[in-house]
């Protein structure tokens, strides 16, 4: 039987990391360095041989396993370096953000915001994170504890969300008796309006977060929408009800029978026998 092809880990014409062919027909291997870009070797005589020699590289300057072309065949007990955290991270755990007291856990798994969930410590919440980070097969360069050894089977204990004085998510009371609204999106604070009553804010409130693709489970009225048809269908259901009960009940229309002449009854004379006839005649002289 013919040898199955090898699995490309690169869209390149080659099918490697870092693996480019060359005019003369050699095959070269570069990597890229903080923005720099290192040529390894120009003359290899095989796309493979470039390809082990671009891995030899990415290990000494420790890139994740998914970026190399033989992972199998890495070292053991190999350590990716950690990729640094974004400059506006101000909490020191990667994928986590503070809010209030409350520290959140979010990530983006193929381009697609996911929210983990609110946690009472930074570190519950970045061990939130590095979990979601596995259950979707990432990078162990992304993690935040990658010596950690999770069980992906429970979950992590969550901190329910607690509501702010004024009753509802996302406002807040002014000194001047208004009520602000203000929602947090990519980490930068929006305020959304002020508005005379603190439901009026939260309904605001809400509509914003649906706009940014927040779950519902992060508005005030998830299933306010739901009610309101309820009660509407349950409102018409109740006038139809009375109309019915405050109209008489109409007899069914009967279709009018045409005129008939009155039958006249005409009573038949009674015949006098020859006796009576006599007597009659004699009576009458």
């Amino acid at each position: 039987m013919p040898k199955s092809k090898r699995k490309r880990r690169s869209h390149s014409k080659c099918g490697f990391f870092g693996v480019r062919k060359v005019p003369s027909g050699k095959y070269e291997a570069v990597i890229r360095i903080d923005k720099k870009i290192k040529y390894i070797g120009t003359s290899y005589d095989t796309a493979k041989q470039a390809a082990k020699a671009f891995d030899k590289e990415s290990i000494r300057v420790g890139r994740p396993l998914s970026k190399l072309n033989f992972p199998k065949k890495a070292p053991v007990g190999y350590t990716p370096i950690q990729k640094a955290l974004h400059s506006t991270n101000t909490v020191g755990y990667r994928g986590v953000y503070k809010e209030s007291k409350n520290f959140f856990a979010q990530t983006t798994i193929a381009g697609k915001y996911i929210y983990i969930g609110s946690f009472a410590t930074a570190k519950e919440a970045a061990v939130g994170y590095d979990r979601a980070v596995l259950k979707a097969n990432g990078s162990t360069s992304l993690l935040n504890f990658p010596g950690m050894v999770h069980n992906l089977d429970v979950e992590p204990k969550r901190k329910k969300y607690t509501l702010s004085a004024s009753g509802y998510r996302g406002v807040a009371k002014k000194p001047n008796g208004r009520f602000q609204a203000m929602i947090y999106i990519n980490r930068k604070p929006k305020t959304v309006g002020t508005f005379g009553t603190a439901i009026a804010a939260a309904l605001a409130y809400d509509q914003a977060a649906i706009k940014a693709g927040k779950k519902k489970s992060s508005l005030n009225f998830p299933e306010g929408e739901k009610k309101q048809k309820k009660q509407e269908k349950q409102m018409k259901k109740k006038k139809t009800q009375k109309t019915q009960k405050t109209q008489k009940p109409q007899k069914p229309h009967e279709p009018q029978k045409p005129h008939e002449p009155q039958k006249i009854k005409r009573t038949k004379k009674k015949e006098l026998s020859l006796q009576e006839y006599t007597e009659m005649l004699k009576a009458s002289m």
